[in-house]
């Protein structure tokens, strides 16, 4: 089955690579995304602090941000949901392949193409705005690991998402939803710090908050090492515990399979 996985995420990378101008796309919309945070909390925190972070730290935060909203958003999610809307389903459940484990393979061939688009746009930035480094090589390594495991952290969150189209044969609304709790409670739009303190308690019982706070954390210091690799483990149970939740839903929701009315 390796082998099967390796050809379906190959497929999806090259068809993610082949299209130069949607990499360019989103380093520029990412990097437009990053010069605004910057703008705004350059002026809010000023010499100062706030919420724990100095000017530097935010840069920081503000550039792993940009890496893993970069990644988070380029697996092939609309790919997925076509599958489902078209009706092509119906000949995937035909086929002695997991349909789960096929679309996990694209999904994550398609984040992969973005690898070298975030990375040179993260070198980039760091290069230019020289925020601060990282707590320590071992905060470095782990924040490292931390990232890795965005992978099938979005992959689940995403093919969940994808999910709701048997009910709702749309997705353009589902996406909007998606990607605006996404972006809230990762702490991309707000560091997690600053929010009240209920809502904090919130957004750490969520998944959405491995994908920007955790690794910043890890990366500034902001936990232990003890601390950072609780959150690893936590952000890897999320990973598998999405992958069981979206099998029991499909298992589910395939029983009730309409296409085209019929």
């Amino acid at each position: 089955m390796a082998s099967i996985d390796i050809a379906f995420a190959t497929i999806a990378f090259k068809r993610k690579i082949a299209y130069k101008a949607t990499w360019l796309f989103s380093v520029l919309f990412g990097g437009f995304s990053l010069l605004a945070g910057l703008a705004v909390w350059s002026h809010l925190i000023g010499d100062g602090e706030l919420g724990g972070y100095d000017w530097d730290a935010m840069k920081a935060y503000l550039i792993i941000g940009f890496l893993t909203s970069t990644l988070a958003w380029a697996g092939s999610d609309w790919e997925m949901a076509n599958r489902i809307l078209d009706g092509m389903v119906s000949i995937d459940l035909t086929k002695p392949v997991d349909f789960q484990r096929a679309r996990a393979a694209e999904y994550i061939g398609g984040m992969a193409a973005s690898v070298p688009a975030a990375i040179i746009g993260t070198a980039a930035a760091v290069l230019l705005f020289r925020p601060a480094p990282p707590a320590s090589p071992l905060a470095a390594a782990l924040t490292v690991i931390s990232l890795l495991f965005i992978f099938p952290l979005a992959f689940g969150i995403n093919y969940l998402a994808v999910m709701a189209c048997f009910l709702t044969q749309r997705y353009l609304g589902i996406q909007w939803a998606r990607d605006c709790i996404l972006a809230f409670f990762s702490g991309l739009m707000i560091p997690i710090a600053l929010m009240p303190f209920w809502l904090q308690t919130l957004a750490w019982w969520l998944p959405f908050v491995h994908f920007t706070t955790t690794p910043a954390s890890i990366y500034l210091g902001r936990v232990g090492t003890g601390g950072a690799l609780g959150l690893i483990v936590v952000e890897a149970a999320w990973s598998v515990g999405l992958l069981l939740l979206a099998r029991l839903i499909w298992g589910r929701l395939v029983r009730k399979v309409t296409i085209h009315g019929g």
